[in-house]
């Protein structure tokens, strides 16, 4: 079909007695694959959906969209994966998440989901967190109530679902008396597919209205709630995150051609899947993931926050166990936007349609000038900045342009620069955990490449393990998860299943350039970040 894309399976013959279907929505749309009791992905298909980009840092994607396109992606994947639906056990849905869908009483969308990078909210977040003694723009008490209870603070840009929900009450109040129940997109998913509006410490963490010291305690934060000012009767029922949500409702399963006895387990955010599919399951062990966003995690025995670096912890799919929140903002989506605005776009220039192998082409023309880009850097705030500097004001550029600069130059340049800005997040990440990395495991659609993990390799400094079906990562940690819930796998299983496919390591001689383009890089936001504020700010 047009508008789909299949990815490679790893196994094209059913092998295993049992089967997960995993639903990852990103914010470029559903991805459905089936995965086996061995981790062996049998097919997957993605369908794309569209996102409204609006004036004053609006973005929504419709729900309605979400649903039909995933029943569409899943019917094709169970058809292409040879698999017998009988075999089917059990839904897993992994998602984006800082994500809100305002829900009825019926279970229907009142209105667009806001995405995680739409900043509306960011007026009434700032608003929220003042108090009489401020450090930072936060009220230290009520600095204290988030950050020692949920691990996270209301972002002074509002790309979090609290501020979302913040801009619903006020610019949209007609919304926020009709909501039954606001929902992160897992959630959402798993409703379409039960009946049954439910939510985990997990899937919750971006409202902070839980205290995730206390996993076991299925109860909202009265302290918080009142802190946050909105209506605990529109947050949905708390459950284990290791819970069966339900059966599959009839009408969904005669629609997928599954069992009406097929589980559906309680969902995670993607971040978590993606970290677990790369295999990183002991504590204190790097990754890199690009796919739309950037993100930097690892797990850790305990929780913990630098709300100053935009950097914390949220629950893991282990008891007592965390994972960090590392978001930097856009990764591959920059690659988007350099192929879709500067290399395809529709306009007089007439460049021709976008070709299937458009990302695999900027690695090729990428590959033509040396490291350090001859001197053109590419910074890839396209939305703002989070981790390590949040920064909404914020934005790209392509700077040191020189009479002998190509496209092949801005293309290497743009690898480079969100490498840059992983080297930037370590530190502080690093500090943070109080451990140093010494590797990074690398996944996600940006790790296809051999010369971007090679290029990490020569920022980072430490050996970057290229994950093997990188792209495919995020359904493959899913599928890790449900098959330790339902007692399958173990955890320690994880790591003999998941498949490095090389392994980069530094090259001294491009160490020593990028070394020296780094400092120069955290100086230009430094340099910058007055004029971005005058520029972009509200």
């Amino acid at each position: 079909m047009a508008n789909t894309k299949s990815d490679q399976p790893d196994q094209t013959k059913p092998s295993s007695s049992c089967y997960i279907l995993v639903i990852d929505l990103g914010s470029g749309g559903p991805k459905v694959g089936v995965v086996s009791d061995r981790g062996e992905i049998m097919s997957s298909t993605f369908y794309p959906i569209t996102t409204q980009i609006f004036d004053g840092g609006g973005a929504e994607s419709d729900p309605h969209e979400w649903w039909s396109c995933t029943l569409k992606a899943a019917k094709e994947a169970i058809q292409n994966s040879g698999v017998l639906a009988k075999d089917i056990i059990a839904i897993c849905c992994d998602t984006h998440y800082s994500v809100v869908v305002a829900v009825d009483k019926n279970g229907e969308p009142l209105m667009n989901a806001i995405s995680w990078f739409d900043s509306r909210g960011g007026p009434y977040n700032q608003k929220l967190r003042k108090g009489i003694i401020n450090i930072e723009g936060y009220g230290i008490t009520k600095l204290h109530k988030w950050v020692t209870r949920t691990g996270v603070a209301p972002m002074p840009s509002g790309i979090d679902t609290l501020g979302h929900i913040q801009f619903i009450k006020n610019e949209r109040p007609e919304i926020y008396e009709k909501t039954a129940v606001f929902l992160e997109p897992m959630d959402y998913l798993t409703l379409k597919l039960t009946g049954k509006a439910t939510g985990t410490h997990e899937s919750m963490l971006m409202m902070m209205s839980i205290d995730t010291r206390k996993p076991d305690l299925l109860e909202y934060d009265d302290a918080l709630i009142k802190l946050n000012g909105f209506d605990k009767s529109k947050l949905p029922k708390l459950i284990h995150p290791d819970s069966v949500v339900g059966n599959l409702l009839p009408e969904v399963a005669d629609e997928l051609g599954l069992s009406a006895s097929t589980q559906v387990l309680a969902g995670l955010n993607d971040t978590n899947a993606s970290l677990i599919g790369s295999g990183a399951i002991n504590d204190f062990e790097g990754f890199i993931y690009i796919g739309t966003s950037l993100v930097m995690s690892c797990l850790l025995p305990f929780k913990k926050t630098d709300i100053f670096s935009a950097i914390s912890t949220m629950p893991s799919p282990y008891h007592g166990r965390y994972s960090v929140i590392a978001e930097q903002g856009t990764g591959g989506k920059t690659l988007e936007f350099f192929i879709n605005n500067l290399v395809f776009p529709d306009d007089e220039f007439k460049t021709g349609e976008i070709p299937d192998d458009a990302y695999q082409r900027v690695s090729q023309m990428a590959e033509r000038v040396p490291p350090g880009s001859d001197g053109v850097m590419f910074f890839p705030w396209l939305n703002g900045t989070i981790a390590p500097n949040e920064d909404g004001n914020a934005r790209g550029s392509i700077f040191n342009l020189s009479l002998k600069s190509t496209r092949s130059h801005i293309s290497r340049a743009l690898m480079e620069g969100i490498a840059f800005n992983s080297r930037w997040t370590r530190k502080p990440v690093e500090k943070m955990i109080g451990k140093k990395f010494d590797k990074f495991r690398f996944a996600g659609g940006g790790a296809l490449s051999d010369l971007w993990a090679q290029i990490h390799a020569d920022i980072l400094g430490v050996p970057i393990h290229q994950i093997s079906n990188p792209r495919n990562n995020t359904i493959r940690g899913a599928a890790f998860v449900a098959l330790n819930r339902l007692g399958i796998r173990s955890v320690d299983e994880i790591p003999n299943m998941v498949k490095t496919k090389k392994i980069f390591n530094p090259i001294s001689e491009n160490q020593v350039i990028y070394n020296k383009m780094f400092e120069q890089y955290k100086n230009f936001y430094r340099q910058n970040r007055k004029i971005f504020s005058v520029l972009n700010g509200k």
